[in-house]
C-alpha cells in the first residue's frame, strides 16, 4: 500500500486544516458537480437516498483532508464505510459506472479547491504538483477500487438472489398455481406487479444458441437485449427456460386493453428475429392474471410456436390468438377424425387437395387460383366441381367453406413439426 503523502509544509497544512474545518461548501460543490456530470445522480429525487449520498461525500472529503494531514493512506477501518456505501448504491439503482464517475468528479473538485487556495504561491503549487498530485491518484484509485469491488460483489449477490427467487416463482406458477400467498410473496420481493395482467413470450433459439444459453451463462445478456428491443425494464420481467425455449412474462401497461397490448407486443416482437440474437421464432400467449393465468399464457405461447409453425413454417412471430381455434379443435379426437375423413375422400386425387389449398390461400379469387396452379380457368372450374361432387359440398356456402378450411388446417397440424 502507498505510504501516504508524508509531512506537508506549514503553509499547505494550514490550508488543509482550514478546509477541513469548513467542509460543507466543498461537499455541496462536489454534489452539484456530480449531479451535473452524472445523469444517475441528477435524477435522484428520493430524500433518503440524496441524504445518504451527501453523507458519503462528506465522509470522503474528510477522509481526503485527514489523509493529507496525517501523512498516511487510509486504513482498512477508514475504508469500511465506503464498502457500506458501495453496497447501498446497488439497491439505490446507481450503476458501477456512475459510482466510479462520481469519485473522479469528486477528486477533481477537491484538487481544484487546493489549487484555488494556493492562489499564486509558487512554493505551494510546486508542493501540490510534485508531492500531493501523485498521492491523489493513489488515494482516489484506492477508494474507487474499494467501493467498486463492494458494489460489484453486492450486484452479484443481488443477481444470485433474484435468480433464486425467479426460479422459485416459476416453480409456483407451473407446479403450485393455486398457492396465491407464495405467488404474491415472490412477486413482491422481485418488485413485479402481481396484480397486473401479464403476457408470456416463448423464444425459440437456434440450436447453437440453445446449447450456449443457460440460466448460469448467457441468459441475462439475452434478456437485456430482448428487454431493450421491447422497451421493457428488466426488473419487471420474469424469465425462465422451459422445454428448450426461453420464456418471459411481459406486464401490460396500466389501463391498456388486453387486445391492444397483445397486438402491440406482437408488433414489437417482429424485430427480435432480425436483431442478431439467434431467435428464430417467437410465440405469443394471451394476457392473463395470477399464477394460474401466467401458466396458461406460457402454455399458449409454446402452443403458438408448435401449432403456428406447422401451419406457416416461415413465420417468425406466432400469436396464439391466430391458432386458438385450431388448437382447440385439434384437442378433440372425434372432431379431428371427422375433418380428416373429409380430406381422406380427396386424398386419392392429390391435385384436388392442392387445388383446395390454393383456393383458400388466394381467398377464392378464381383467376388468382388458376394462375397460382398454372392451369386454365376451365380446368379449375372442373376441379372445384369435382371437389363439390365428392364431398357433397357447395363452395359458395360459408358453412362449407369454414369446414373445409378447418379440415385443411387440421391436416397441416397432423404433419411433423419443422425442426428447430
Amino acid at each position: 500500500m502507498h505510504a501516504g503523502v508524508g509531512t506537508l509544509s506549514a503553509p499547505l497544512r494550514a490550508i488543509v486544516e482550514q478546509q477541513l474545518g469548513q467542509i460543507e461548501p466543498i461537499v455541496q460543490r462536489a454534489l452539484l458537480a456530480m449531479r451535473e456530470a452524472i445523469p444517475e445522480y441528477g435524477l435522484i429525487d428520493d430524500a433518503a437516498i440524496a441524504l445518504d449520498v451527501q453523507q458519503s461525500v462528506t465522509h470522503n472529503v474528510r477522509l481526503w483532508f485527514n489523509a493529507l494531514l496525517s501523512g498516511h493512506a487510509p486504513t482498512a477501518k477508514d475504508l469500511e464505510p465506503l464498502i457500506s456505501f458501495g453496497r447501498r448504491r446497488v439497491h439505490q439503482g446507481v450503476s458501477l459506472q456512475g459510482l466510479l464517475q462520481a469519485f473522479r468528479t469528486g477528486s477533481r473538485v477537491l484538487w481544484d479547491v487546493l489549487l484555488e487556495q494556493a492562489d499564486t504561491d509558487e512554493a505551494i503549487h510546486r508542493e501540490l504538483l510534485f508531492k500531493v498530485s501523485p498521492y491523489i491518484l493513489f488515494h482516489f484509485d484506492l477508494m474507487g477500487r474499494t467501493i467498486g469491488q463492494a458494489h460489484a460483489e453486492e450486484q452479484q449477490k443481488q443477481a444470485r438472489w433474484r435468480d433464486r427467487l425467479q426460479h422459485e416463482l416459476c416453480g409456483v406458477i407451473f407446479s403450485h398455481p393455486d398457492d396465491t400467498e407464495s405467488f404474491r410473496e415472490h412477486t413482491l420481493a422481485l418488485g413485479i406487479d402481481a396484480n397486473a395482467a401479464h403476457l408470456a413470450l416463448a423464444l425459440r433459439l437456434s440450436p447453437a444458441a440453445s446449447e450456449r444459453i443457460t440460466p448460469e451463462a448467457g441468459l441475462d445478456k439475452l434478456m437485456a437485449s430482448v428487454c431493450r428491443l421491447l422497451s421493457l425494464h428488466r426488473d419487471s420481467v420474469l424469465r425462465t427456460q422451459r422445454n428448450g425455449h426461453v420464456l418471459l412474462w411481459v406486464p401490460l401497461l396500466a389501463r391498456e386493453p388486453a387486445n391492444e397490448a397483445e397486438r402491440r407486443i406482437a408488433t414489437q416482437a417482429e424485430g427480435l428475429a432480425s436483431a442478431g440474437l439467434d431467435i428464430i421464432a417467437v410465440g405469443i400467449g394471451l394476457p392473463d392474471g395470477g399464477a394460474r393465468g401466467w401458466r396458461r399464457s406460457a402454455e399458449q405461447s409454446l402452443r403458438a410456436l408448435d401449432v403456428g409453425l406447422r401451419i406457416e413454417p416461415t413465420r417468425t412471430v406466432l400469436r396464439y390468438l391466430e391458432v386458438a381455434l385450431d388448437d382447440a379443435l385439434g384437442s378433440s379426437d372425434n372432431v379431428v377424425r371427422f375433418f380428416e375423413g373429409l380430406m381422406d375422400r380427396l386424398a386419392p386425387e392429390p391435385h384436388l387437395l392442392k387445388t383446395l389449398q390454393a383456393f383458400f390461400e388466394h381467398r377464392q379469387h378464381r383467376k388468382a387460383v388458376a394462375g397460382a396452379l398454372n392451369i386454365h380457368p376451365n380446368t379449375l372450374s372442373y376441379r372445384l366441381e369435382r371437389i363439390e361432387t365428392i364431398l357433397g359440398a357447395r363452395l359458395d356456402d360459408i358453412g362449407w367453406l369454414s369446414r373445409l378450411y378447418t379440415a385443411l388446417r387440421l391436416r397441416q397440424l397432423s404433419q411433423p413439426a419443422p425442426a428447430q
